[in-house]
């Protein structure tokens, strides 16, 4: 599995590569980690060279932008897209989801817990849904729904994963396992949306 992680602090990025090296997949696969600062250098890898995962800064270069600049530029391709960012906000979080981002996490979490943990949580959650249901190309009418109401969805489903089926949550849960089995047995012909929902309650601007 390749992984590929952005940001722009050098030791930042040096830990996160060596952290992400000793993630264990689901599918048992072994993880090829690579590592940029440069945003812009690392898009054009992406372009030429698939990748599964991509873990991004938020805030990065002159705009502090430039996170968003690499959901956005990712959100039609099959890459998982994971931010993590040291600067959390409802805002950023609203805009990196509707743009595409599985999961938006923080580096220093202020309930004091893991940040890894919770990423290598967040990933193996995204790639057992990515698994079971792979992109056929076309976006999901669902997903799109998704984004354009995660602000309202960050309220009423805070850190929980929720299954939507024609622009509606049918069920939510921590665990991606025991939702994806009640889900398939209501909808045995339709496939859901499944995704993320960041606990706005974790945030510090707000």
């Amino acid at each position: 599995m390749k992984i590929m992680v952005i940001d722009d602090k050098s030791d930042q990025l040096k830990t996160l590569v060596g952290i992400l090296r000793g993630f264990a997949p689901p599918s048992r696969a072994v993880c090829e980690v690579s590592g940029y600062r440069d945003y812009k250098k690392a898009l054009r890898v992406i372009d030429k060279m698939p990748f599964d995962v991509v873990v991004t800064d938020m805030r990065m270069g002159s705009t502090k932008r430039e996170g968003l600049e690499v959901v956005k530029h990712l959100s039609n391709m099959s890459a998982i897209v994971i931010v993590l960012t040291a600067y959390p906000s409802i805002p950023n979080c609203v805009e990196a989801i509707k743009a595409g981002a599985w999961d938006y996490l923080e580096k220093d979490p202020i309930d004091g817990q893991d940040p890894y943990a919770r990423l290598f949580a967040s990933l193996t959650e995204a790639l057992k849904f990515r698994k079971a249901h792979p992109r056929r190309g076309a976006p999901n009418p669902d997903d799109v729904w998704i984004r354009a109401n995660i602000k309202n969805l960050m309220r009423k489903f805070p850190g929980k994963l929720v299954a939507v089926v024609y622009s509606k949550v049918v069920d939510c849960d921590d665990s991606y396992a025991k939702l994806s089995a009640r889900v398939r047995k209501k909808f045995s012909l339709t496939t859901p949306a499944i995704v993320s929902i960041p606990d706005a309650g974790h945030e510090k601007a707000l």
